[in-house]
């Protein structure tokens, strides 16, 4: 017997590749405010839930999974993690989710529909419009971008300079949806940010390969973007909290599309954590290695 439809749990995800800006806009809007006793739930790919630990929210209404590739290979977790929400007295005001920048969201909302207590209330897909043209033309990325893109009742466009002037590639598949679209040109006014271009490295792509630094010392951030400049061009993403040994100052770093972006962080995080996801396994076993030898990181 189907749940009234006042005991109903209203479910919006939150989609798009990585580094679009989902946790950011989340952040916004339980700023701005939720219904009371909503849970969020944010499904991280690596080891670390960094997404999770960035977001400002009561810690216990926050659900944590750590396995968030494309949909289909997490099914068990999630689905029961969905399943015990949907079983909760009194109901949530509210669900939230966070899926993996790497997820098919397509997949996440079918589980939500099979629910009798869950209704799906929206999808939001957020757009690094910078990124649009690279990750059209990637066969290591255009089928789950495009995925996110028409699987959205909501698009955020983001970073963008112009929004008469948007790239082909992704006119091209806005075409193909019906979702509303909203135009965000929000950028923090404290956000240092640094560029570099994305030069050839001789690796091919073999599927998303995530690995974890972690250290108790300070980090050499100018080592850090060195290598981030090297690796470039199989690096899709790095995010994390560290405190840099030149300055001391503790800082959040986003680095995508070959673009780095830090935030001061405070309170200053207890150690350094950094989450890296690439398409080539080696490329990262090699980044752990000279970070090892860069930095102050043991």
């Amino acid at each position: 017997m189907k749940a009234p439809l006042r005991d109903t749990i209203p479910t919006i995800i939150l989609t798009g590749f990585l580094g679009a800006g989902k946790t950011t806009w989340l952040n916004r809007l339980l700023q701005e405010g939720v219904p009371d006793n909503s849970l969020v739930v944010v499904n991280d790919f690596g080891k670390i839930n960094i997404d999770a630990s960035l977001i400002a929210y009561q810690d216990d209404k926050i659900v944590r999974l750590n396995n968030g590739c494309v949909c289909c290979t997490l099914g068990g977790s999630m689905a029961e993690k969905l399943a015990e929400i949907s079983r909760m007295q009194p109901a949530p005001g509210a669900l939230y989710m966070e899926v993996s920048g790497v997820a098919n969201a397509g997949r996440v909302a079918d589980m939500v529909r099979v629910s009798a207590r869950l209704r799906l209330q929206d999808i939001w897909c957020f757009v690094d419009v910078s990124q649009a043209q690279r990750y059209s033309e990637d066969s290591q990325v255009n089928t789950v971008w495009r995925q996110q893109i028409q699987s959205a009742t909501q698009l955020v466009l983001n970073r963008y300079a112009d929004r008469e002037c948007l790239p082909t590639a992704l006119e091209t598949v806005l075409k193909t949806s019906e979702a509303v679209l909203h135009y965000d040109t929000h950028t923090a006014a404290d956000e240092i940010a640094f560029s570099a271009p994305i030069t050839p490295t001789p690796l091919q792509a073999g599927g998303w390969h995530s690995c974890t630094l972690e250290s108790r010392h300070p980090i050499v951030l100018s080592a850090l973007l060195e290598c981030l400049e090297e690796w470039a061009t199989v690096l899709y993403r790095v995010k994390g909290r560290l405190i840099d040994e030149q300055d001391g100052k503790a800082y959040v770093l986003h680095y995508t599309g070959g673009q780095c972006r830090l935030t001061p962080c405070d309170p200053p995080p207890a150690m350094t954590q950094l989450v890296l996801i690439a398409s080539s396994e080696r490329a990262l076993q090699i980044i752990q290695q000279q970070m090892k030898k860069a930095s102050t990181m043991q």
